[in-house]
């Protein structure tokens, strides 16, 4: 397959929802109104009131979204006693001014070292991640863009959209944020499908020279890209791989961290040791965690869509995944929370299909459902139509989990990923963890 053809599978892989739990369904981008007849600077504001209608026109009865006190937006200019701005998650709108407070917003606060907010960033014209992390520099401290498929042979194979992800890593280092290089294990199989690749990641893991021409070829290219590191996120490892992944890792960091490299890993969820998983067996934490410097727990897709209704990431549960990395050993200044910022819409039988909090609150609103609280799992879900139900993350769900961080003593939070969260989690983060 050719590289501009697995660039656009990975796209649409993406767009829908292939993997990682975090996809969206297509839809239009939103379309951008006539602009202000006078224009500001772009500059940052922050919403005032408890809430405030978004229009799509200067004093029309189109609202295109409502968004509540705290919640951050650019504007874009000034017209007739609205503001045009973009929204977080890059749509267009018109405010009245009243609304909008920029007074505070002049000057980024202070960034904390307190705590990490790492925010993974996916090239994706329906859901982009960029206007959140244009909105959000201030608080974010780690970047990571998914960037480089492993090869069989150990070598990378550029899997990304090169100017968009090198616009934001020029952003991130204009803003002191450290950037790390997504590396994974999709492909697309004989069925022609796209998933991340138990062959794959037996082919370089086994090998001992695929293993090292992988530890020379990120070597050379966090160098030329002027990264801070790399993030390995190799996923459906077989479980007979498991020493061969504690032996990348190891030589991994003998070669990056001389350099002054991080490296940091993503891990799949689990509450205890199952040797036989096709999905967790092949991480031994404990290990793992001697040669990383940071680990992120996948915590999410307790429920997904292929299995029964119920939460992205009950909190009881979440709980439970981070006492387990601690018992084994991992030191809480290494563990990352990972913070799905997505949900799943099941119907009454069958697959279920991911959905951002955006979608989420369309879906609601279309069919006037009532969104309700699950407060033993400390997230939200609604009803709709013929026997569906949606489970997703918003604020509220969000903030519960930070305070596992707090609790716990942990690095800080991962979210996957920008551009799908509920804009209202930024406000929390920032009086929790900036």
């Amino acid at each position: 397959m050719s590289q501009t053809a697995l660039i656009t599978l990975l796209t649409i892989l993406l767009m829908t929802g292939g993997f990682l739990g975090g996809g969206s369904k297509n839809s239009p981008a939103p379309t951008e109104p006539p602009a202000a007849s006078s224009t500001l600077q772009e500059r940052p504001g922050v919403i005032r009131t408890n809430r405030v209608s978004v229009h799509e026109v200067p004093r029309s009865d189109e609202v295109i979204a409502t968004l509540v006190r705290g919640d951050a937006v650019t504007i874009l200019g000034e017209a007739d006693g609205y503001y045009r701005v973009r929204l977080a998650n890059g749509q267009i709108g018109y405010i009245n001014t009243f609304a909008v407070s920029t007074t505070h917003t002049s000057k980024p606060p202070q960034r904390r070292s307190d705590y990490e907010v790492i925010a993974y960033y996916v090239t994706d014209a329906s859901r982009p991640s960029g206007p959140s992390l244009r909105e959000n520099l201030d608080v974010i401290t780690t970047l990571i863009p998914w960037m480089w498929e492993v090869l069989p042979s150990g070598r990378m194979h550029l899997s990304f959209d090169a100017r968009d992800v090198g616009e934001a890593l020029k952003l991130a280092g204009e803003n002191r944020i450290k950037s790390l290089a997504l590396v994974h294990n999709v492909r697309q199989t004989a069925a022609g499908t796209i998933t991340f690749d138990a062959s794959l990641a037996h082919a370089v893991l086994s090998n001992a020279k695929s293993r090292q021409a992988a530890v020379e070829d990120l070597f050379r290219l966090l160098r030329d890209w002027n990264m801070s590191g790399v993030h390995i996120d190799f996923e459906m490892v077989p479980p007979s791989d498991r020493q061969n992944l504690n032996l990348f890792l190891k030589e991994l960091a003998e070669r990056l961290r001389p350099a002054g490299l991080s490296v940091t890993i993503a891990v799949p969820a689990k509450t205890f040791n199952d040797f036989t998983s096709s999905w967790s067996g092949g991480f031994d934490y404990a290990t793992i965690g001697q040669y990383v410097d940071r680990m992120m727990l996948m915590t999410y897709d307790e429920h997904w869509r292929g299995g029964p209704p119920g939460p992205v990431a009950s909190i009881g549960w979440v709980e439970r995944v981070i006492r387990y990395a601690l018992s084994v050993g991992v030191p809480p200044e290494k563990i990352v929370l990972g913070i799905p910022a997505y949900g799943y819409d099941w119907p009454a039988e069958g697959r279920g299909r991911a959905v951002t909090y955006r979608q989420a609150m369309e879906i609601a609103s279309t069919h006037g459902a009532r969104i309700q609280w699950d407060d033993a799992a400390k997230a939200p879900f609604f009803r709709y139509g013929a026997g569906r139900i949606v489970y997703f993350e918003d604020r509220s769900s969000i903030s519960h989990k930070i305070e596992l961080v707090k609790k716990y003593g942990l690095a800080g939070i991962s979210i996957w990923r920008l551009g799908q969260e509920d804009p209202g989690i930024w406000s929390v983060i920032r009086s929790n963890l900036a």
